[in-house]
């Protein structure tokens, strides 16, 4: 992942709601966090795919942080 895309991603994880990030299900936060930047970048199948991983990887990191705040 580029270095924008990735500070895209960590600024929309502090724009959502934090029940939100502590509710969803882990498939349906990745989808949920995914799509914002999906939509707005044109990426390849594959970097969709290194979107996902990336993203399923840090999930508990996303629920630690929505946890703390």
């Amino acid at each position: 992942m580029s270095p924008a895309l990735l500070n895209q991603f960590w600024k929309l994880v502090e724009t959502i709601p934090h029940s939100q990030l502590l509710g969803l299900n882990d498939q349906a936060l990745v989808d949920r966090l995914s799509q914002p930047l999906v939509e707005r970048q044109e990426l390849t199948s594959e970097e969709i795919e290194t979107v996902k991983s990336y993203i399923q990887s840090r999930l508990t990191l996303i629920r630690d942080m929505a946890l703390a705040s």
